[in-house]
């Protein structure tokens, strides 16, 4: 790896970071998306952590001096994998890109026109839409709104989704970067604790399209959805562990609510799909759902199945 002393002066603006663990039928759109930046002092990192087939990788990247890979041991996480892409770029912003996601040309000059407005946030994002996996735009495009930082640690306000952020490079160092042993929800861990540095700058505009398909982790698979509820409750409570630690009594409060609110909402949505499976006659789902939305939030739990029984009846 290059000595950052000596290569400061030719360090882009922007380093972008691409994890790829897997063969993507769409990691080709992703980086058209990036060469079609209206911005273009930025840098682009591949890390081929469990990519099937590399070399027609490497033929997407073609003679673009811009653009890289490095191979590394493919039991490494997603987030560990990132870090070790942010350790081997030199741009003073970090943005980390999915094979799935595309950017609107414009991505990276409204980021980084914001960050020259706001020396001292830690990082920013904006808001993205929805598409299938053949590209088509589809729901509810997700935006947020400008809050203090403790809106976000509350759940007050939304946590931005990773592939929306840009983050100082500074910042990412004094967190650590992302959490190498987290399996899922690297993202949401990230942002949350960037938050912790200050106000993120949020930017209401649709720059990411955000990509679902079968295949990733936002699918409603019930082995996913079970397993996004366990590591949510420990993130979200490892920090208010965290927080009593450093003796951050108001933080430490703020992940409590956070933690009550997810619980209460989380519950609900679980008595609504025990109802859903149980007409599928997916019977273990709905036990496992029940038992999870029993335990954390009864009142609630049973709020969604009597709401989602009664909507059937009319």
């Amino acid at each position: 790896m290059p000595d950052p002393a000596d290569t400061a002066a030719e360090a882009p603006r922007v380093s972008i970071v691409l994890a790829l663990g897997h063969d993507s039928d769409y990691v080709a759109a992703a980086l058209e998306s990036v060469r079609a930046q209206t911005f273009e002092d930025w840098e682009l990192l591949i890390v081929d952590n469990g990519a099937a087939h590399p070399d027609r990788v490497a033929e997407l990247i073609g003679d673009d001096p811009r653009m890289s890979m490095i191979t590394i041991d493919h039991s490494a996480t997603a987030g560990l994998s990132r870090n070790i892409g942010v350790q081997h770029t030199r741009g003073g912003l970090i943005t980390l890109l999915d094979d799935d996601d595309v950017w609107m040309p414009e991505r990276l000059r409204t980021h980084v026109a914001h960050h020259d407005e706001n020396p001292s946030a830690p990082a920013s994002f904006s808001g993205y839409w929805h598409m299938d996996a053949a590209g088509e735009r589809f729901g509810t495009d997700w935006r947020s709104r400008q809050t203090p930082a403790s809106a976000i640690l509350r759940g007050a306000a939304p946590t931005p989704l990773g592939p929306t952020l840009m983050i100082r490079r500074e910042a990412f160092s004094a967190i650590g970067g992302h959490s190498p042993e987290i399996p899922i929800l690297v993202d949401f861990e990230l942002g949350l604790r960037l938050t912790l540095l200050g106000d993120l700058i949020y930017i209401d505009e649709l720059l990411v399209g955000y990509r679902r398909h079968s295949t990733n982790m936002t699918s409603m698979d019930p082995a996913n959805v079970r397993l996004r509820r366990l590591v949510m409750e420990e993130m979200i409570d490892r920090q208010r562990w965290a927080a009593r630690g450093r003796g951050a009594i108001d933080v430490e409060g703020w992940f409590e609510e956070r933690l009550s609110g997810y619980r209460r909402s989380e519950s609900r949505i679980a008595g609504i799909d025990a109802v859903r499976q149980v007409r599928r006659g997916r019977f273990r789902d709905a036990l496992r759902g029940t038992g999870w939305g029993l335990r954390r939030a009864p009142l609630e739990f049973l709020r969604g199945v009597l709401e989602t029984v009664l909507r059937r009846r009319r």
